[in-house]
């Protein structure tokens, strides 16, 4: 009954406010791929992670994804002070957004920051080119949107796994596998049991 879903949920962030809260930072940018946004973000809101949601750009007006779906930034990336640091930084794909991120100083000192205090660095699709172009972790294993691996340059393992992790870095392939993406973040962050029972509420199947 509901009860018993309540309780469950009520044990889960009970003890996630005794563990301390765990923050994740997710960036948009024009032309980002909506369902590898939105599924991740779902996931880990679920599993109790704080998701802060920032525009690289200089207004907080909605930015306009690849399907014309806007979604409402919390925050511009500029109003975060550098002192600031999150469990996780990742990056919904989209051509156009990929671009944005890997042309942005902003952008590559966030993920440089957090690279080298060891916190999760994460893109999915074509953002991995970003983290290519910010000299994240060369000699990984990586994957990103099949097309794009030649924009890898050479600089990593390339895989066609779903999802790749690799240390502090994940990366993942398209918007087919956004949901194993989000899956493996919260994984990461909160641990297996954490996952499975988002899993299993959310009727997932993989």
């Amino acid at each position: 009954g509901s009860s018993g879903i309540n309780a469950e949920y009520g044990y889960y962030i009970t003890n996630n406010l005794r563990m301390g809260e765990t923050k994740c930072l997710v960036l948009l940018a024009p032309g980002f791929e909506e369902v590898e946004f939105t599924t991740p973000v779902d996931i880990l809101r679920r599993g109790g992670v704080s998701v802060k949601i920032a525009s690289i750009l200089d207004d907080p007006s909605p930015v306009k994804g690849r399907c014309d779906i806007q979604i409402s930034p919390e925050c511009l990336l500029s109003e975060i002070p550098e002192s600031e640091l999150f469990d996780l930084v990742f990056v919904p794909g989209g051509l156009a957004a990929a671009e944005a991120f890997a042309a942005s100083k902003a952008v590559g000192d966030l993920y440089i920051r957090h690279n080298n205090h060891n916190k999760l660095v994460a893109a999915i699709c074509a953002s991995p080119i970003a983290l290519n172009e910010h000299k994240i972790n060369y000699g990984r294993r990586i994957t990103c949107y099949p097309a794009l691996a030649i924009r890898l340059d050479g600089n990593y393992k390339y895989s066609s796994d779903p999802v790749v992790v690799d240390g502090n870095m994940i990366t993942s392939r398209g918007p087919g596998t956004a949901f194993a993406y989000g899956m493996a973040l919260l994984e990461q962050l909160k641990g297996k049991d954490v996952r499975d029972q988002v899993a299993k509420d959310m009727l997932y199947c993989s």
